[in-house]
């Protein structure tokens, strides 16, 4: 993932993307906490996902933000210094009817589950957050450590038997149904967490993005898989400029070392030796040998890495596809999501084949465009994966070095959504 970090910042530096937005579906609490301390600030929140750090509380400074919620909007008040004590404020919960002060222990964050005796205060605040609006929370301490927390204007309570000494950490989190959006962060490098534990996870992040069609109506999307190892950032300009000016197209693809249908089309055009392998077109553009193994796609690797060169021409400049493709790295137009609120399931199916056949637009593969894709789930047993790293690793620092930013190879780690001219 550092690589992909590299040249994400890279092309960020040179203007190439606007703005990077991570989204952690991360499958292990390992790869969760590690994606949260290599980037930051979190802008969103799936409604199972757990307590993200936000900001901090003393009597010099409140905490502020502005959160868009239906409901169940949590904040928990951990004070500095104090292991075991941990508050938990709970607004709109119960359907927005309540709002309830909970103290709990630091392990509790974790989890959703609270027992009824933890709750310390309760008032009824019918509708008190808006899904409409950014609601305006803002929480204060006084001299004395008593907090006082006010929504949208309107005094929720203050807490005169809570001594929170000379601070606390705020965290944040939605609940119950309820997805949080935190308005105020407006980083562009910035985190979007999913629902934990989700098979196929990856609708959610197109369900956000059709929810604020008018955001991004104007955006150019670049999606790629966070073991992307090797971008040719000299030609990203002209990927998104080819995307811009050809809407007729529903996805455009780049052209990906280890993709089945880019294989084919590599080794149809000359770009890829027999001596490496035979490289069929896969059946309906799924799976495949290449797909399927793991000495293959190191052999494919280790010839593109040391070929002294990275193109990989196609037979065409274009090559338009109407079957399945794998998205390890696509674009497409952000007035498209009218068309994109993808049901839970195969994002990749419904992108590549049943929209565009639905639409009667084809999908294409960019071939000047060039990016290497590590692996694939049925590759990696077989994949010789920590010496290739470390090829693309000198590949990077060279292509980096070339440059004249600096700071570039300064730049570090992850992720699986980009986004150019205003997202990615």
């Amino acid at each position: 993932m550092e690589i992909l970090t590299q040249y994400v910042r890279q092309a960020i530096d040179l203007g190439i993307i606007d703005e990077w937005h991570i989204w952690d579906f991360t499958r292990s609490q390992e790869d969760h906490e590690w994606v949260t301390q290599e980037f930051g600030p979190v802008r969103f929140m799936g409604s199972a996902a757990p307590y993200q750090a936000k900001g901090s509380l003393s009597p010099r400074s409140s905490f502020r933000t502005a959160a868009r919620i239906k409901s169940d909007l949590h904040l928990a008040i951990v004070p500095h210094g104090e292991p075991d004590k941990c508050y938990e404020i709970v607004v709109g919960g119960w359907n927005n009817s309540h709002s309830v002060l909970r103290k709990i222990g630091r392990a509790d964050l974790k989890s959703f589950d609270r027992p009824e005796e933890a709750i310390i205060w309760r008032r009824s605040t019918p509708a008190i957050l808006s899904p409409s609006v950014e609601n305006q929370v803002v929480l204060t301490m006084d001299g004395r450590g008593v907090p006082t927390l006010h929504v949208n204007n309107i005094l929720i309570g203050r807490w005169p038997e809570l001594d929170l000494g000379a601070g606390a950490e705020v965290m944040i989190r939605g609940g119950w149904g309820a997805d949080l959006e935190i308005c105020d962060v407006s980083a562009p490098v910035r985190r979007y967490v999913g629902n934990p534990g989700e098979k196929m996870p990856y609708w959610q992040a197109f369900d956000y993005y059709a929810t604020h069609m008018q955001q991004f109506a104007d955006t150019i999307f670049l999606k790629c898989d966070d073991d992307i190892v090797y971008m040719d950032v000299d030609k990203l300009s002209d990927f998104i400029e080819f995307r811009r000016a050809n809407p007729h197209y529903f996805v455009i693809s780049a052209n990906v070392v280890n993709n089945g249908v880019c294989a084919y089309f590599q080794q149809a055009a000359g770009s890829i030796p027999e001596s490496v392998g035979h490289f069929e077109r896969p059946p309906g553009g799924f799976g495949g040998s290449l797909w399927l193994s793991g000495e293959t796609a190191t052999r494919l690797h280790d010839f593109f890495l040391q070929k002294g060169d990275q193109d990989m021409p196609l037979p065409t400049k274009v090559v338009d596809w109407r079957e399945r493709q794998s998205i390890n790295f696509i674009a497409w137009l952000g007035k498209d999501l009218l068309k994109m609120a993808l049901p839970k399931g195969d994002d990749e199916y419904y992108l590549t084949v049943d929209l565009p056949t639905f639409l009667n637009r084809p999908t294409a593969i960019y071939s000047d465009f060039v990016v290497s894709h590590l692996s694939f789930g049925p590759q990696e047993n077989a994949l010789d994966v920590e010496r290739l790293i470390h090829g693309y690793q000198r590949l990077m620092l060279s292509k980096l070095a070339a440059e004249p930013h600096e700071d570039a190879r300064e730049l570090s780690t992850a992720a699986d959504a980009l986004r150019s001219q205003a997202v990615a």
